[in-house]
C-alpha cells in the first residue's frame, strides 16, 4: 500500500484511536517510591506530561512460529520438540506425506531439548521446570503423554535409554556445588536416583548415552564459563557401582563442552564437542580406547550422528552442514548445507535418506546417493504457529521487528501483514538507522547482521565477531561518531567485550574484557562523543556493576568506577549531560557527566546523584529508553515513565510480558512505544 493511502491500522495508530483494533485494558498509572540524592542537571524539559490514560493497541503475536530444539525419528515420523512455546509441544512430521500428523502437549517446560526413542516410545526432558515434572514419556501409538519424574533442580538437556529401559538424564543445575549430575529413572520403580556427579567445576551436563554396562556423561561450561570452570570432559560411569572414570580423548580436552555422545552399533562410541574448532572422536565402547579423533574445520559445535556400515554422518549445529566420515579411509567430506546458517537439532536416517530439522522450524531431507535436498517449513506442513518468547524489538516508518528463535517477525503496519525473516540463532538486540537499515546482534557466535527493506531479501551477515564473544547483549547507534556499539557476553570464557563497527566496513573492532576478565558488557549507551559501558557477571559470585566511559574512535578507556548497588548494570541511556542507568535488579540512578573531568592524571568518574529503588515494579534485566524527550523503563512486569530529576516511576501499562532474557521497548518516528504484553506486540501512545 502506498504512503499516500496508508492502511486503516496505520491511521488508527497515528491518531491514537483503538476503536476498530484490539484495544487492551490499561492499569491505572501510579507512582513508585524513590529516594534521591543530588538531582542531575537536565538540559531541557523532557516534555509536558499530559494527563490521560495511555492508549494501548494490540498488534497480534510478536513472533509466531514453530521454533524447535530436538528431533528423534521413530519409524517414518520425525518427532520434533518445541522451543520457547507455552505450553511446550512435540509434533510428528510424517516423512512420506510431508505433513505434521500429530501434536502432543507437555504440561511443563520451555525447551523440549532431551529426546530419545526406545521401544516405540519417546522419552523427553524439558527445561524451566526444575521443581516440577521435567521427564516425560510419549507414546505415539495412542498419543499418550505420561509424566514420569522430576530430575532434581535441573534444566534437562539430554536423555538416553539403556537397553533394559532405564532412562538417564543430565542438564544444568544452577548454583549446585556438586556440579551437573547424572540421573537414572527406573521405570520399574518410578524412582529417580543420582548416579554420579563427577565434575563439580562444570556448569552443565550436555550429553548422555547408555549401554548395557555403562552410562556416559558429557559435561563442560558453555554457559557461565570462565573462572576455572571445567571444560569438555567425558565420563564412563559403571551402571552398577556408579564409579565414574574420565575417558576424555586427548584432542578434546581443551574444548568447551561435550555436545553429543552416540552409540553407533556395538563397536563404536561417537563423541563430539563445542570448540575452536569442534572435534569428533570415536571410541571402543568396551575398552574406551580412542580409535580416531579429528577436528572439523570451520565449525563451532558438532552433534547428531548416524551410521551405516563404514560411513558416519553428522551435522554442525551452528552452520547446518551435513558431513560424511569414512571410517576405513579416515576421510571427511562436506556433503551439503540443507538450510544455510540454520542451527541443526536432530538427525535421522531412512535407507539412504538423512532427515533433520533446523531451529527456525524447517525440516529437510538429503539423499546421500544423489545429493538431492528438500526442505519443508513446518508451519506450512501443519505445525502450530504460536507466539514464542520475544528476544528483541525495533520500530521505524511503519515497520516493527520482533526477534525470536531462528527468525525476526516483520510487522508491516501499512499492509497489515507479518513476514518471517530467517535469522540463524537469536537476534538478541536490534537497532534501526535513519536509512531504515536494521542491524542485529545475533547469538550464538553469529556476530552483526543487517537487513535493508527493499534491498535485502533476507537478513545477511555484516560482520563476524570472535567465536567466544558469542552473546550480544546490546547494540546501539552512536550518531556523532557514526558507529555501531555492541556489548557482548562470552559464555565460555567469562567476561565479554565492547565492540565498535562502522557500517559497511566489514571490520569490527573488538575490545575484549574492557571491564576485567569476569565482567560481561550488558549495557552500552552513546552520548557527548563517548560510549558508556555497564558491567554484569554471568556467575553468581565475582565483580559486577562497573561503569566506564570509552572513546570509541580512539579505542581507549577514559574513566571507570565501581558502583555500590550490589548488582550488575542492565541498561544505560544518555540525555544531555546526564547518564541514566538501571541495574539488573531494578535500581535506577543518574550521573552528571559534567562532573567527569579530565585532569593531568587522567579522567575522574562522574558523581552519581539521584537514585530510586524500583524493585517493587520491575523484574530482572529492566531497560531504559529516551523517547520524545521522555525517560521510559520497561521490565517484564511493567512499562513505566521516570521523572528525570527524582527518578520516581509512574507505571503506564502492566505488561506481564514474556521475554527470553529481559524485556525490551522501542520507539518509532511518531513517538509510539512498542513492546510485548504477554507474548503479544502492543503499541503504546503515552498521552
Amino acid at each position: 500500500m502506498s504512503a499516500a493511502h496508508p492502511s486503516r491500522r496505520r491511521l488508527l495508530l497515528g491518531a491514537g484511536s483503538v476503536a476498530a483494533l484490539s484495544a487492551l485494558p490499561v492499569a491505572p498509572a501510579r507512582a513508585a517510591a524513590s529516594s534521591s540524592g543530588a538531582q542531575p542537571p537536565v538540559p531541557r524539559p523532557f516534555g509536558a506530561q499530559p494527563s490521560g490514560t495511555p492508549r494501548v493497541t494490540g498488534l497480534g503475536p510478536g513472533n509466531a512460529d514453530f521454533p524447535l530444539m530436538s528431533a528423534t525419528l521413530l519409524g517414518e515420523t520425525l518427532w520434533i520438540g518445541s522451543r520457547n512455546l507455552a505450553p511446550a509441544k512435540v509434533v510428528g512430521y510424517h516423512l512420506p506425506t510431508g505433513r505434521v500428523t500429530a501434536t502432543a502437549v507437555l504440561p511443563t517446560g520451555n525447551f523440549v531439548q532431551g529426546s530419545a526413542g526406545h521401544g516405540g516410545a519417546l522419552y523427553l526432558g524439558v527445561t524451566d521446570a526444575p521443581q516440577a515434572v521435567n521427564l516425560y514419556r510419549f507414546d505415539p501409538a495412542d498419543g499418550g503423554v505420561h509424566a514420569l519424574a522430576n530430575v532434581p533442580g535441573a534444566d534437562v538437556r539430554d536423555v538416553a535409554v539403556a537397553p533394559d529401559g532405564v532412562v538417564y538424564a543430565t542438564g544444568r543445575q544452577k548454583g549446585r556445588a556438586a556440579g551437573p549430575g547424572l540421573y537414572a529413572y527406573d521405570p520399574a520403580t518410578g524412582v529417580v536416583t543420582e548416579v554420579a556427579s563427577p565434575a563439580p567445576g562444570a556448569t552443565q551436563g550436555r550429553a548422555v548415552e547408555a549401554t548395557a554396562t555403562h552410562a556416559y556423561l558429557g559435561v563442560g561450561s558453555n554457559l557461565a564459563g570462565g573462572g576455572g570452570a571445567t571444560l569438555a570432559t567425558l565420563y564412563a560411569v559403571d551402571r552398577v557401582s556408579g564409579r565414574a572414570v574420565d575417558i576424555t580423548p586427548p584432542d578434546l580436552v581443551n574444548d568447551t563442552i561435550v555436545r553429543q555422545i552416540a552409540v553407533l552399533g556395538d563397536d563404536l562410541l561417537a563423541v563430539s564437542t563445542e570448540g575452536k574448532p569442534a572435534h569428533v572422536a570415536f571410541l571402543d565402547p568396551v575398552t574406551h580406547a580412542v580409535l580416531r579423533s579429528f577436528a572439523v574445520p570451520g565449525t563451532k559445535s558438532i552433534t547428531n550422528f548416524q551410521r551405516l556400515g563404514d560411513t558416519v554422518w553428522f551435522t554442525s549445529t551452528e552452520r547446518g552442514i551435513v558431513w560424511r566420515y569414512r571410517l576405513g579411509a579416515g576421510t571427511l567430506e562436506q556433503l551439503a548445507t540443507p538450510v544455510p546458517d540454520g542451527n541443526s537439532w536432530g538427525l535421522g536416517r531412512i535407507g539412504d535418506t538423512l532427515v533433520g530439522v533446523t531451529e527456525g522450524g524447517t525440516a529437510w531431507t538429503l539423499t546421500t546417493g544423489t545429493g538431492a535436498v528438500t526442505t519443508r517449513d513446518l508451519v506450512e506442513a501443519g505445525a502450530p504457529a504460536e507466539a514464542q518468547l520475544g528476544m528483541s524489538v525495533a520500530a521505524h516508518n511503519g515497520r516493527v521487528y520482533v526477534g525470536g528463535n531462528g527468525s525476526v517477525a516483520l510487522h508491516d503496519l501499512d499492509a497489515g501483514t507479518v513476514h518471517k525473516l530467517p535469522v540463524p540463532g537469536e537476534a538478541k538486540d536490534t537497532v534501526i538507522l535513519d536509512d531504515e537499515t536494521l542491524y542485529l546482534g545475533v547469538y550464538s557466535s553469529q556476530g552483526i547482521w543487517r537487513y535493508r527493506p527493499g534491498s535485502d531479501e533476507v537478513p545477511v551477515q555484516e560482520a563476524a565477531l570472535p567465536q567466544e564473544q558469542n552473546r550480544p547483549q546490546v547494540i546501539r547507534w552512536d550518531e556523532e561518531n557514526r558507529l555501531l556499539l555492541l556489548g557482548v557476553q562470552a559464555d565460555t570464557t567469562g567476561g565479554g567485550s565492547f565492540v565498535t563497527y562502522r557500517p559497511g566496513s566489514g571490520r569490527p573492532t573488538v575490545h575484549v574484557d574492557p571491564l576485567g576478565a569476569e565482567q560481561l558488557v550488558r549495557a552500552v549507551a552513546a552520548g557527548r562523543g563517548q560510549a558508556f559501558l555497564g558491567g554484569d557477571n554471568a556467575r553468581t559470585t565475582g565483580p559486577r556493576g562497573d561503569l566506564a566511559a570509552w572513546d570509541p574512535v580512539a579505542g581507549r578507556e577514559l574513566w571507570r568506577t565501581g558502583t555500590d548497588f550490589g548488582s550488575g548494570i542492565s541498561s544505560l541511556v544518555v540525555h544531555g549531560p546526564t547518564l541514566y542507568g538501571i541495574t539488573v535488579n531494578g535500581q535506577a540512578f543518574a550521573a552528571d557527566l559534567r562532573t567527569a573531568r579530565r585532569g593531568r592524571d587522567g579522567w575522574t568518574a562522574p558523581v552519581i546523584g539521584a537514585r530510586a529503588d524500583l524493585r517493587a515494579i520491575t523484574s530482572a534485566n529492566p531497560r531504559l529508553l529516551v523517547a520524545a524527550g521522555r525517560l521510559y523503563g520497561i521490565s517484564e512486569r511493567t512499562l513505566f515513565r521516570l521523572d528525570p530529576a527524582t527518578l520516581a516511576a509512574t507505571v503506564l501499562v502492566q505488561v506481564d510480558a514474556e521475554w527470553y532474557s529481559g524485556a525490551r521497548v522501542a520507539v518509532d518516528d511518531r513517538g509510539l512505544l512498542y513492546t510485548l504484553r504477554g507474548r503479544e506486540l502492543i503499541a503504546v501512545r503515552d498521552r
